[in-house]
Order: C-alpha cells, then sequence, then structure tokens
C-alpha cells in the first residue's frame, strides 16, 4: 500500500560514498525538505534520504511524495520509504498558453 504528501525540497546536498564495514560502496543524498500538511500549511521541518535511482536527479520544488512501509534490513522495525517524487508545476513553470490557435 502506498502513501503519498506534499513535500517541498529546499536543497539537495551534494551526494556522499564510501565502503561499508561489509566491503560493500554506498552512495547516498539528502534533501532539505518542508513537509506540508492538507491544507498547505509547515507541518514539518526534516531531511528525506533520496532514493538510490534519483541521486543527482533532484531539484529543488514541490512534490507529490509516495512512501511504503518496509522492514529496515538491518533492526527490522518498520518505517516509511520513499518509493516515488511526482515534480508538481507551479504556475511560474507552466509555459505560456500559444498565440497563434488555429
Amino acid at each position: 500500500m502506498q502513501h503519498s504528501s506534499v513535500v517541498q525540497i529546499l536543497k539537495v546536498n551534494d551526494s556522499r560514498s564510501g565502503v561499508g564495514k561489509n566491503g560493500k560502496n554506498w552512495t547516498m543524498q539528502e534533501a532539505e525538505c518542508i513537509l506540508l500538511d492538507g491544507d498547505g500549511q509547515v507541518s514539518q521541518v526534516g531531511v528525506l534520504d533520496v532514493p538510490k535511482d534519483m541521486i543527482g536527479n533532484l531539484i529543488p520544488g514541490m512534490y507529490t511524495a509516495t512512501f511504503t512501509l518496509a522492514a529496515h534490513y538491518q533492526t527490522r522495525k518498520i518505517e516509511s520509504r520513499l518509493t516515488g517524487l511526482t515534480r508538481i508545476s507551479s504556475k511560474s513553470e507552466r509555459p505560456a498558453p500559444s498565440a497563434d490557435k488555429a
């Protein structure tokens, strides 16, 4: 089951990488975000872990974030995991209507 929330990404931090204790390479990136409630008001401010397939591809803006629940691979604690981000276009980002309508 997927859940969604509206988030505003303010800043995408530089990605980091290294080698874990198990010898496996890792890469991670975080985004500084505002979580908005159903009325569009600030609910919380925090950091969002960027999914591996989105590292290096995010820019600040408004997004609908989708989440699922999953067990953490080390602690086995149930936690939310970001599964997707869909950009919400603002009025200033929409292209101007064409003047030459046929």
